[in-house]
């Protein structure tokens, strides 16, 4: 009975607490570098010393950080090719927590508004890197039909102290608007705790792994651009699963961002309630969700899977969209609520997703990279022109720009109609 309740003891029993203490603590780091927290912490502190449309800029940069930085994952990928990964992950987590302690530093003028942009993107660029790399270690690691569980687990730990750092942060700038100023070196020395932890992560059977990385470095003569546009080409499902995300990502991404703007200028909320909006109240249903889409994700092929899943974005942008449009303060709560079930699926889907298309260890690092560089670009794009179409709405006639979230709305729905149909083109294919 042990012995089927544990069929790899060694995973169970000393990797996932390594992994869970070290992503608690990371969490802690990365409540603060939130998008929806530095997104009002600019809003709030910075909107009196720069120009809105900077402001707001800057708001639709920082809250979408999390996304674009990931566009250097290639450039991560390659450099810890036939490395250890443990000592790469270790490295980003130290360097992403150090930018923490000099976010604080900044001033409150416009050059200080350029310092807080520019350190969160800094952070997050690490962070890219990390995550990454961290794919290949538990997909080396944890074997598929437990990875989804896994993972799981390690998110609903990872969400929930996300969660409630980004409240906290919120609720004491409340109190005194400059509270972050100690309270993200904080978060940063938690971040360092968590790379000193994961020093001691072993990956299993590492030593090939790299081997087999150096031999395709050294046998595939050609760039990692030119090989991520091959493998676009040559796998087709893969080509259109990319596409579809596109449409449907950058929907979802530029939500954040509006919703930070929105809040703040069209309906006055507080600080904290910006942040329970934005960050905490959805990272804490992530929490709720994640173990049932983790059974499903576990169960199925990721466009099945997709084809399912995305319908929950589609309800919480469409909730935003009447929050928004309509007046209604009190639907905003209960749409951050769905975000956060929409959250838990796309983050399993996203973390684990490619390995579905990755023929083995060595191309999973690539086909990561392909699609965390594709999630940068509309991670980089979809905030800038939802802020751009915001700010032209307001232009047109003040308080229209409100009704600016139907943009985000449409483009998720669509893709989400788009995973439908790829879904049963796929099954047909795999009948005939």
């Amino acid at each position: 009975m042990e012995a089927r309740r544990s069929p790899f003891p060694w995973i169970a029993r000393t990797l996932m607490p390594r992994e869970l203490w070290s992503n608690a603590m990371m969490a802690v780091a990365l409540g603060a570098l939130e998008g929806g927290v530095v997104g009002m912490l600019v809003k709030t502190r910075f909107a009196e010393v720069a120009e809105p449309l900077w402001v707001n800029l800057a708001v639709a940069l920082v809250a979408g950080a999390p996304a674009f930085c990931n566009m250097a994952s290639l450039a991560f990928s390659r450099m810890a090719e036939g490395g250890d990964k443990a000592v790469w992950v270790t490295s980003l987590k130290a360097v992403c927590a150090l930018m923490l302690v000099l976010l604080a530093l900044a001033p409150v003028t416009a050059f200080g508004l350029v310092m807080v942009t520019i350190t969160m993107i800094a952070a997050r660029l690490a962070w890219a890197g990390a995550i990454t790399l961290r794919a290949v270690i538990w997909r080396a690691n944890f074997p598929r039909h437990v990875r989804a569980r896994m993972t799981g687990r390690i998110t609903v730990t990872y969400s929930l102290i996300i969660a409630l750092a980004a409240g906290l942060i919120g609720a004491a700038m409340e109190i005194w608007p400059d509270a972050w100023r100690v309270l993200f070196p904080v978060a940063g020395l938690c971040g360092l705790a968590a790379a000193w932890r994961y020093r001691g992560v072993r990956i299993r059977h590492g030593g090939s792994l790299r081997r087999d990385e150096q031999r395709d470095r050294g046998t595939r003569g050609r760039s990692y651009l030119a090989s991520s546009i091959d493998i676009l080409v040559r796998d087709i499902w893969y080509r259109r699963y990319m596409l579809t995300m596109f449409i449907f990502g950058s929907g979802n991404l530029m939500v954040i961002a509006l919703l930070v703007i929105i809040l703040n200028e069209q309906f006055g909320f507080p600080r904290l309630h910006q942040v329970l909006v934005t960050t905490t109240l959805p990272l804490a249903t992530l929490a709720v969700f994640t173990p049932i889409w983790a059974r499903r994700l576990d169960a199925t092929h990721i466009l099945d899977y997709r084809a399912r899943q995305a319908w929950a974005f589609v309800l919480a942008v469409g909730l935003f969209v009447m929050a928004s449009g309509l007046g209604m303060d009190w639907l905003f709560w209960v749409g951050a609520l769905a975000l956060g079930s929409a959250f838990a699926g796309g983050k399993l889907g996203w973390n684990l997703g490619h390995n579905d298309f990755a023929a083995d260890h060595s191309q999973s690092t690539l086909y990561m990279g392909i699609h965390v560089t594709l999630t940068g670009i509309r991670g980089l794009l979809a905030p800038l022109a939802g802020v751009l179409a915001y700010q032209w709405l307001e232009s047109r006639h003040p308080g229209s720009g409100r009704w600016v979230l139907v943009f985000p709305f449409v483009l998720t729905l669509g893709g989400a109609l788009t995973f439908v149909a790829l879904a049963r083109r796929r099954r047909k294919e795999m009948i005939a």
